[in-house]
């Protein structure tokens, strides 16, 4: 499966295997997978957002790559979560009961406390995979005002991302 990596319609394809170590097997369609490598999250799921999976391979952007699949993944299952306890919410609400009464009977995690971790993992994925792109893409002699473009977002931007990936 190809994915989007940027806003600019840029499209980058992933092979696992290849990903792995694995030489590709004949004509094998290129597939981002889903599911995680890297260890336990905060959710007690394994998160995909830390690890050696991508410079194991000499590649830290595949890495990053592949954990933002992985908080992709998890985000669905949330989602799935956090639909469900909104529709019990709203149907409680409906009925009048108050909102402390309603929240104070969740199971944990509460609902803010998904919505919390969904854009928490989401934010730490992309913030990985968007440094490790920025860094990849100056190594492969883009400039800045080139991998601004890419991204759609300012050449100062990028300036503080390279900044960042020194420190």
């Amino acid at each position: 499966m190809v994915q989007h990596l940027m806003d600019s319609g840029q499209r980058v394809p992933v092979d696992r295997e290849e990903a792995h170590g694995h030489p590709s097997r004949g004509a094998a369609k290129p597939r981002i997978g889903s599911g995680s490598r890297d260890g336990p999250g905060a959710n007690g799921h394994r998160s995909g957002a830390g690890g050696d999976r991508g410079t194991r391979y000499g590649d830290a952007t595949l890495g990053a790559l592949l954990a933002l699949s992985d908080a992709l993944a998890e985000m669905s299952n949330d989602q799935r979560l956090l639909e469900r306890r909104l529709r019990e919410i709203h149907r409680q609400r409906s009925e009048g009961r108050a909102w402390r009464d309603i929240l104070d009977e969740e199971d944990e995690p509460g609902t803010m406390q998904v919505v919390s971790r969904m854009l928490a993992g989401l934010a730490r994925a992309s913030g990985r995979l968007r440094k490790e792109l920025v860094d990849a893409l100056r190594r492969e002699g883009v400039s800045i005002p080139g991998i601004a473009k890419l991204f759609g977002v300012t050449h100062q931007r990028v300036s503080n991302l390279l900044r960042r990936s020194g420190d």
